[in-house]
């Protein structure tokens, strides 16, 4: 009986299947890993916007470390993300339970959460800056109402930046909030059921029975949200936008202070530096938050 002969590569379904991919890989490696190994590259130069600078090793990464601004956006970026992280996840956790129970106007309430996380920042930014403001902003005239004097959001340094991490979290709920509704909707009703014949109330079946059964779904979101909110830029600059002095030192975060020193003051080597710094960090978070995922998520 005659052999099989060996297959020629283009003739195989790797082939083909590496075809089809390989446009996406080409933007990615254009696009994606090539600026990051370019920037590691410019963080050891004196790279202007202008044009290209000269070697100078570590000097860029010297002068960050002395540099007290790098630590008040590194300590501002941290605030914002210890924030924003848990408080986001409790309320989309909670909310998606709520909406996954059989309640009038179910599939109304889950648009109107979701509506902002589809809307555009800079719209969301400029409507809360005018709803905060001290004179007339409305959230002010609400708390007047329980007889609470406002503060001064937009004009006191104390109160600008949890302003901005109370309108990302309201920004960012809804989105979070469809990932752990798919999740829910994926438990077994099954064991509700069981639970409920052994007299567990709602609550242990909420602790016993959906957490630990959606922990894939929240592990899926909490490492996203702790990435997109180390790397929040776009809220921020839209508050900060035309404020100066304290109010800006009080909200700068890493992503801003990359923006000023690469376009604003032309530093492109020294904004690479700080980037690479970020870099790490996440990188870090993110390996530290899998390393973490083998001891709290369950999956079938």
């Amino acid at each position: 009986m005659e052999s099989k002969r060996k297959k020629v590569f283009y003739h195989t379904d790797n082939f083909w299947g590496y075809l089809f991919v390989s446009p996406l890989l080409i933007l990615m490696l254009i696009f994606s890993v090539g600026p990051i190994f370019f920037a590691f590259y410019m963080s050891l130069t004196d790279w202007q916007l202008s044009g290209a600078g000269s070697f100078i090793g570590l000097e860029n990464f010297k002068e960050l470390f002395a540099d007290e601004t790098t630590w008040k956006e590194l300590k501002n970026s941290l605030i914002y993300t210890v924030f924003k992280v848990p408080i986001g996840v409790a309320i989309s956790l909670i909310l998606a339970y709520f909406l996954n129970q059989k309640i009038p106007f179910r599939g109304l309430f889950r648009v109107i959460y979701f509506l902002p996380s589809i809307t555009m920042t800079v719209a969301i930014g400029l409507v809360w800056r005018y709803l905060f403001n001290s004179q007339y902003g409305i959230v002010n005239a609400i708390l007047a109402v329980f007889g609470i004097q406002g503060p001064y959001w937009m004009a006191d340094p104390k109160w600008f930046f949890p302003a901005i991490i109370l309108v990302a979290i309201w920004q960012g709920i809804g989105y979070d909030m469809v990932i752990l509704l798919a999740g829910l909707q994926n438990v077994p009703g099954m064991y509700y059921e069981a639970a409920k014949m052994e007299g567990a109330s709602s609550f242990q079946c909420f602790r016993k029975i959906t957490v630990p059964l959606i922990t894939p779904s929240l592990f899926f979101v909490i490492i996203m949200e702790f990435m997109n909110s180390l790397k929040v830029f776009d809220l921020i600059y839209i508050f900060i936008n035309s404020s100066f002095g304290p109010m800006e030192n009080a909200a700068r975060t890493m992503v801003y202070g990359i923006y000023q020193k690469a376009f604003v003051h032309s530093r492109m080597g020294y904004a690479s530096a700080e980037a690479v710094i970020l870099f790490v960090i996440i990188l870090a978070v993110t390996l530290v938050q899998f390393w973490g995922e083998r001891k709290w998520v369950h999956y079938d």
